[in-house]
């Protein structure tokens, strides 16, 4: 047996559960004494990565999750967590109009609850009972099991994915998660949470050791399996009273897929800032700069702006004023010189502050020329974006 998360042949057993049911969830239509036996559960954990398993070798899975159903809208929980998890998840990654995959869709309640955000949303799923309950719901559904071959059946690439208390029935969850990103855009976000092991342990919930469930994962060993099949994580949370751990991901886009776009779209960047900005300077028209943090030293260095381009850099820290910017030379200088010597641009290259300093700008100091933001991309933010950030 080998740890489902790092390969390691060191595991050890943790917790034996004696009698327990052969399925905890999936019923029986009959009283049939073999597949309803009592069998003896046993936990194992790996040495190498503290990740907590079953032998996934004991599990007959494609026969069971053809008839395997998870109902997401019969209790007030449920609904309450997946209600609230749709509208971030959307409102996060503003997935208004894009194109999302949910991979195991259950009775498609949370992909439903996605449609009515405006999302369009399918799902691959290989039960025929949650895929007819989910179709009942209009969500589009793919017949198949998500494997190496997923991109023969599915052939399109989405902008989303979400899989919901999937990954820990999974034998191997990294062939899994590789197998997902064959259909995934490069950059693409995700929504995946599971049942968490943590919230077992600490409430002592023997009966949350089940048969059929193959991973226990907690916030770390979930994180370490999206790390290493290339999906980066962005947020890890908790949701509906602790039972479920989850993340935010990112998907790189196979090895070095966003390190290698980040290398190749360097001059890129700087050709688009130097386009804005050619067409004031060939106007006879002035831009300044707001930020004399490391961000803005590292960008006018390498973008070669000097005080021919730019002629002063503002700064709320007074500690700054009246030093100058490494590389660049550009004098920092207190915000009170936006009002005393007006430009007709202002770049903010304080990223992360971007909002406070566009509505500082216009409220406090009365600026009306254009904004310039740097992130994704260099662009001069239109007049609703800013009418949007001063409503905020």
């Amino acid at each position: 047996m080998k740890c489902i998360l790092c390969g390691s042949t060191d595991l050890r057993l943790t917790f034996l559960l004696e009698d327990g049911p052969r399925y905890a969830q999936k019923l029986l239509d009959s009283p049939d004494p073999v597949q309803g036996r009592r069998v003896d559960i046993s936990l194992y954990k790996c040495a190498d990565c503290d990740m907590v398993q079953i032998d996934p070798d004991t599990l007959e899975h494609d026969a069971y999750f053809e008839d395997y159903l998870m109902s997401r809208s019969c209790t007030e929980l449920y609904v309450r967590y997946d209600t609230g998890l749709a509208e971030d998840f959307v409102g996060r990654f503003d997935l208004e109009g894009k194109r999302v995959v949910e991979i195991g869709c259950g009775d498609g309640f949370f992909a439903e609850q996605l449609k009515l955000r405006g999302v369009e949303v399918c799902a691959v799923e290989p039960s025929a009972t949650a895929r007819g309950l989910a179709e009942q719901r209009g969500v589009e559904c793919y017949d198949v099991f998500l494997g190496p071959d997923i991109d023969t059946h599915v052939t399109e690439r989405f902008d989303a994915f979400v899989t919901k208390q999937v990954m820990d029935l999974v034998k191997d969850p990294n062939t899994f998660l590789a197998s997902l990103g064959r259909i995934l855009r490069p950059g693409a976000h995700g929504l995946v949470d599971v049942p968490s092991w943590t919230k077992t342990l600490l409430d002592r919930r023997y009966y949350d050791v089940l048969g059929d469930r193959v991973g226990y994962y907690t916030a770390r060993t979930l994180s370490e399996i999206l790390e290493r099949n290339h999906f980066h994580v962005l947020e890890v949370f908790r949701g509906a009273d602790d039972e479920y751990v989850g993340a935010y991901v990112c998907y790189e886009g196979g090895e070095d897929g966003l390190t290698e776009a980040f290398t190749s779209e360097f001059s890129e960047f700087k050709s688009r800032l130097s386009a804005i900005l050619e067409p004031y300077r060939a106007a006879g028209k002035r831009v300044a700069a707001w930020g004399a943090g490391a961000k803005g030293v590292t960008l006018f260095s390498f973008a070669r702006v000097d005080a021919s381009t730019i002629p002063y850099v503002v700064d709320k820290d007074p500690h700054k004023w009246g030093r100058y910017l490494p590389g660049s030379l550009l004098r920092v200088v207190p915000p009170e010189r936006v009002g005393q010597d007006p430009v007709d641009a202002m770049i903010i290259t304080g990223v992360m502050f971007s909002r406070e300093i566009t509505r500082e700008l216009v409220r406090d100091h009365g600026f009306t020329g254009d904004i310039i933001l740097l992130s994704p991309t260099p662009r001069v933010l239109g007049p609703e974006e800013t009418q949007a950030l001063l409503a905020t």
